[in-house]
């Protein structure tokens, strides 16, 4: 079972990376079709709205053929996509390779989650979750900093290259792997009505909508004013890109310090405990980064932040693999559109702050956001009751 976790650890290291990768090349983008950052930022979102829109077919393809063998069926697909993304000679082009690549990913990372919940207890499966995120926050460390260093070096089209081949190799070992794991499989509609209905049992019930309710608003605040960390940098101190990608991937320091000691934080600190300390941590290190002198200040405030983001997110996502034990991937996708709906209506609503009042208004709302959100959320935090699905 360990060597299977490592490698679905793996394959979320790559499809974070891809997801990320584009980031840092959108002015070199620029510059070669000829266009606006702005307008090159398409390839953004071409990725991330097919990722999310996805998110509520998956988790059903999951529960009824196999969680399994449709990680390795997205990540195959991913690879070729990714792959195909180095012969685009437009901007439209490759937002339409990178689209595909949204679709094909979207599979990964919740139907990994929903795959430990099914092999471990709810009382051991904190910590597992927690080693399988250390590959996914890995990724986001490597996509910004490594697409950053190799397009300058070998051009962005080597990214992808070398992306493609990598997530080529994940496959491989997924699938060498996922042999001696046989798992059950239940009815799940595909299409029309029916496909919704699962959603809708879970949304009635209030434990599973508090958790549905909270990862929204936690995807709105803190991963919408986390869209803005780089530009805040960049703006506020004169620094260049590529320090801005060294600095961020402070933040991903401090999660893989928190992957790795989540055993002895959980049994010290419990789910409550880990909520409010998380919700206050955040809330803390973004009103410091508000009023931050220097970017010398910023380097241990962002790694603080990473480690007490997942002080909450990592409670949210173990219960979420627990809001319907006979359809984990279902309710582990609804968890993962509603996070990812928020932060693009965060990103939205915060640039818009940004634009009009400037960085440290937003980030001193998003302050006061967070720590209220964790403090209803621990007022609320119980059992969850599980919620029968199934048609």
């Amino acid at each position: 079972m360990n060597q299977i976790i490592f490698w679905l650890s793996a394959g979320a290291f790559i499809v974070v990376a891809i997801m990320r990768v584009t980031d840092p090349i959108l002015p070199i983008l620029a510059d070669e079709f000829g266009l606006t950052v702005g307008k090159v930022s398409i390839v953004v979102t071409a990725f991330t709205v097919p990722y999310a829109l996805v998110q509520l077919l998956v988790g059903p393809l999951g529960d009824r053929f196999g969680k399994l063998k449709i990680i390795i069926f997205a990540l195959g697909a991913s690879s070729v996509f990714t792959l195909i993304c180095a012969l685009a000679n437009s901007v439209e082009l490759l937002a339409g390779f990178r689209f595909m690549a949204g679709i094909a990913t979207a599979a990964v990372i919740p139907l990994s989650m929903a795959f430990i919940a099914d092999n471990f207890s709810y009382e051991v499966r904190q910590p597992v979750i927690a080693r399988y995120l250390s590959g996914l926050i890995m990724g986001q460390i490597a996509g910004g900093s490594l697409g950053g260093i190799m397009a300058e070096l070998f051009g962005w089209r080597v990214i992808f290259i070398v992306f493609g081949i990598v997530v080529g190799a994940m496959t491989y070992f997924v699938w060498r792997f996922s042999n001696h794991h046989q798992e059950t499989v239940r009815p799940a509609a595909l299409y029309g009505r029916r496909l919704f209905l699962p959603y809708l049992a879970l949304l009635r019930q209030r434990r599973p909508r508090e958790v549905i309710v909270t990862a929204i608003f936690e995807g709105f605040f803190f991963f919408g004013a986390g869209a803005f960390l780089g530009a805040f940098l960049h703006d506020r101190f004169e620094i260049g890109y590529a320090w801005v990608g060294l600095m961020l991937a402070c933040f991903g320091a401090g999660s893989l310090i928190y992957s790795r000691t989540a055993g002895p934080i959980i049994q010290t600190l419990g789910e409550r405990g880990m909520v409010i300390a998380g919700s206050v941590t955040m809330s803390c290190c973004y009103l410091a980064l508000a009023f931050a002198p220097n970017w010398q200040t910023c380097v241990p405030i962002l790694m603080i932040c990473g480690f007490g983001f997942y002080l909450l997110h990592n409670t949210l996502q173990t219960l979420a693999t627990e809001l319907a034990p006979d359809a984990r991937g279902t309710a582990v996708s609804l968890f993962a559109f509603s996070l990812i709906i928020g932060q693009g209506a965060g990103v939205a609503f915060l640039g818009s702050i940004i634009d009009r009042y400037g960085y440290t208004p937003a980030f001193v709302l998003v302050s006061i956001a967070v720590i209220c959100l964790g403090m209803w959320f621990q007022d609320r935090l119980k059992v969850v009751p599980p919620v029968a699905v199934s048609p």
